[in-house]
C-alpha cells in the first residue's frame, strides 16, 4: 500500500504543518495533488468532489507564500455567497492563530458596515475574504487597492464564473499591476466557466482528483412516498435514525420554513437556512447547528452551496434534485474526508427514475428502502438493490 505524503513532505511553512499534524489532520488526495503545483505559483483549476479538502489545499501554499512584512493585500479569495466567504475566513484565521503567523485577514461581505470594513482596511490586511460585489464596492470607494495582489482565488468557481457575476469578476481580476497566480476551485467543471477561466489565465493547468466522484462510504438509498407525506417521512427518519447532525434538501424557502416548524413541534430542534433570510439570521441558524443546539438544518441548493459543516451524518432529500450534479453536490455533504456517511432520497412514484439517472451518472447505487422500527430495511418490491436485503443499521452510534 502507498504511504501518504506528510505536510512536511510537501513543503508548506513547518509552523503550518506542525499545527496540522497537532490536529491529527494528514494531506488528503486533493492537497498531494495540488500544493507542490500552487506554492511554485502556478495557476490552475482544483477539481475534486465536495468534502475532499479542497479549501486547505489552496489555503497552505497560499498562506506559506504569503510576506508578512510587506503591508500590501495580496491574496484575495473570493466566494459566491457570504456564508462560504465567512467560512474560508474562520479557517484561514485558525490556522494563522494556531501557527503563530503575523499574516493579517479580512472578511469582506455585503450586509456588514462598509464604515467598519474601512476601518479594517486600514490595518493593512494581507489577505482578504469575500464576495465580489463588495470588493469591486470597496475598490470603486478607493478603499482598497489589489495593484500587488499576488494570487486570486475563485472558490466555488463554476457559480463565480456565471455570465451574470463578470463584471465585477474582470473587474478585480484587471486591477493587479502583474498578472497573479490565479486559482479556480470547484466540484465540477462547466465548459462556459472553464472558459471564462482561460480569459482571466490561458496558461492555467486542471488540477483534477482521480478518485471516486462520491465517497464510497456513502450509502444511498430512496423511499417512495406521496408528495403531500413527505415532510412526515422526513421527521419519522429524523427521529427513527438519530444522526446527530442531519441535513435536509428542499427547494423553496417557504418548504425550509415548514420542515423546521414541522420538527421542532415534534421536539426535534431544527433551523432552516436559505437565500430568503437575512444574514444574520442565516448565521445564527448555522451557529445553532454546529454547536449541536439544532439536530437538523433544513436548506436549499443555493443557501448550502459551499458550506462545510462537520460531523453531518445523515442528508435528506425531501425534494430530489433533476440533475445528478446537484446530488453529486448534496451527498458531498456526508461522508466528509472518507467518512461513513447516509443519503435518504424521498421520491413520490415518478421521480423514480431520478434514482435510475443518479446511478447511471454518478457510478453509484441506490435501494429502495422501507422504515422499520428507526432502521432501514430493503423494501418489498427491492427496485435497484444492489446490498443483501434485510436491515441496516445506520453507519452512526445512537444520538444520546
Amino acid at each position: 500500500m502507498e504511504k501518504s505524503m506528510t505536510f512536511d513532505e510537501l513543503s508548506i511553512l513547518p509552523a503550518l504543518a506542525q499545527t496540522l499534524e497537532k490536529r491529527g489532520i494528514t494531506p488528503l488526495p486533493v492537497q498531494e495533488l495540488t500544493i507542490p503545483a500552487l506554492l511554485q505559483g502556478r495557476p490552475g483549476w482544483i477539481v475534486s468532489r465536495t468534502g475532499s479538502g479542497k479549501t486547505l489545499a489552496y489555503l497552505l501554499p497560499v498562506l506559506s507564500r504569503i510576506e508578512p512584512e510587506r503591508p500590501d493585500i495580496q491574496a484575495v479569495v473570493l466566494a459566491p455567497t457570504h456564508e462560504l466567504a465567512m467560512q474560508i475566513y474562520r479557517v484561514a484565521s485558525e490556522l494563522v492563530r494556531e501557527s503563530g503567523l503575523g499574516t493579517r485577514i479580512q472578511p469582506l461581505i455585503g450586509g456588514v458596515a462598509v464604515s467598519r470594513q474601512i476601518e479594517g482596511l486600514r490595518k493593512k490586511p494581507h489577505m482578504v475574504i469575500g464576495s465580489a460585489g463588495r470588493i469591486a464596492h470597496l475598490m470603486e470607494l478607493g478603499k482598497l487597492n489589489p495593484r500587488r495582489v499576488r494570487w486570486m482565488i475563485f472558490d466555488e468557481a463554476d457559480r463565480l464564473l456565471a455570465e451574470e457575476g463578470m463584471a465585477h469578476i474582470r473587474r478585480i481580476a484587471a486591477a493587479p499591476e502583474k498578472a497573479p497566480c490565479h486559482i479556480f476551485v470547484s466540484a465540477t467543471e462547466g465548459p462556459g466557466a472553464v472558459k471564462a477561466a482561460r480569459e482571466l489565465a490561458p496558461d492555467m493547468e486542471l488540477l483534477k482528483v482521480r478518485e471516486e466522484r462520491i465517497n464510497p462510504a456513502i450509502r444511498h438509498v430512496y423511499l417512495v412516498c406521496e408528495e403531500r407525506e413527505k415532510i412526515d417521512w422526513a421527521r419519522k427518519i429524523v427521529r427513527g435514525l438519530e444522526a446527530s447532525r442531519t441535513l435536509i434538501f428542499v427547494h423553496r424557502g417557504s418548504t425550509a420554513e415548514r420542515v423546521a416548524e414541522r420538527l421542532n413541534y415534534h421536539g426535534l430542534p431544527a433551523v432552516d437556512l436559505h437565500g430568503a433570510r437575512d444574514k444574520l439570521a442565516r448565521q445564527a441558524a448555522l451557529e445553532r447547528f454546529r454547536k449541536g443546539e439544532a439536530r437538523v438544518l433544513i436548506a436549499s441548493d443555493i443557501a448550502a452551496r459551499g458550506l462545510d459543516i462537520a460531523g453531518v451524518d445523515l442528508i435528506i432529500n425531501l425534494d430530489a434534485p433533476s440533475q445528478s450534479r446537484d446530488y453529486l453536490h448534496r451527498a458531498g455533504r456526508t461522508g466528509r474526508a472518507g467518512r461513513e456517511g447516509l443519503v435518504v432520497s424521498l421520491l413520490a412514484g415518478p421521480e423514480t427514475r431520478l434514482a435510475r439517472r443518479y446511478a447511471g451518472e454518478l457510478g453509484i447505487s441506490l435501494e429502495e428502502v422501507r422504515l422499520a422500527r428507526g432502521t432501514l430495511a430493503a423494501a418489498p418490491s427491492g427496485r435497484e438493490r444492489t446490498r443483501p436485503a434485510g436491515p441496516t443499521k445506520p453507519p452512526w452510534p445512537k444520538h444520546p
